[in-house]
């Protein structure tokens, strides 16, 4: 792993979640249902273009009845997270979004560090990383209050915990699907779950009546969010073959 994936990682993350945080805040779409489910579902179309043009460095791997079931309680941890991430960027500051973020990857980095026969870790990056564990869990225990559970750092805290429980369920699920397998899969559960959610509460219909302004703007902040969006799952996918994933990760959060 070298400086220049993790800056093109950094890049991609920051980018990301600043076009996400100018649509959902700056221009007001807050419905998290129909946001979430066009990006995924424009995500699924890259990743299935990629699949048809380019099958041997992006296979798909056959679900079955098995398999289905060993990764369906990721699919509803990604899916989950999705929303309330994105509720939770629509309320907050994008450098308290990603310090609490950042508890995850600093977390299993730190986590994955205690297993036996692993490098020792230079006492510059534990230091940091046990750093961002406390800085990230001082923002939500700081803000804990009668309302917290409608506040957007409630959202965060439920999507962090299903960040990281779709991550240690990858650790134990069916070993056949691998990353860009989950990736795919989580794309088309997402659709499927999210385009039905959006209907029964209402959003689908709130979000026609949605105008703004600078319709051109909005439209283009959809765009590129969905690209963006994109390009990070797949760029992902390709790090987590490197052992120090999670270093870089954390690394590009704190970014």
């Amino acid at each position: 792993m070298n400086l220049i994936a993790g800056v093109l990682f950094s890049a991609l993350y920051f980018g990301g979640i600043s076009i996400n945080k100018y649509v959902l805040s700056v221009l007001g779409f807050k419905y998290p249902t129909i946001f979430q489910g066009w990006q995924t579902l424009a995500g699924l179309i890259i990743y299935k273009l990629l699949n048809v043009f380019n099958k041997p460095s992006y296979p798909i791997t056959p679900v079955d009845r098995a398999g289905f079931i060993s990764i369906i309680p990721g699919l509803l941890f990604y899916t989950t997270s999705l929303v309330s991430n994105s509720k939770a960027l629509a309320e907050l500051p994008v450098c308290i979004y990603i310090a609490v973020q950042n508890i995850l990857p600093a977390g299993v980095f730190l986590f994955d560090r205690i297993y036996p026969n692993r490098p020792p870790t230079p006492p510059l990056q534990g230091i940091c990383s046990i750093l961002t564990v406390v800085t990230g869990v001082g923002l939500v225990v700081g803000e804990t209050s009668l309302d917290f559970q409608e506040s957007g750092y409630f959202w965060l805290l439920i999507g962090v915990m299903c960040n990281g429980a779709c991550v240690l369920h990858a650790r134990i699920a069916d070993a056949r699907f691998s990353s860009w397998d989950r990736l795919y899969y989580s794309s088309v559960f997402s659709v499927i779950v999210l385009a039905p959610a959006s209907l029964y509460l209402e959003e689908a219909f709130q979000a026609l009546q949605f105008r703004h302004d600078r319709q051109e703007l909005f439209l283009t902040g959809c765009v590129f969010s969905a690209i963006f969006t994109a390009a990070i799952n797949l760029y992902s996918v390709v790090l987590k073959e490197d052992e120090y994933f999670g270093l870089l990760q954390n690394l590009a959060s704190a970014g």
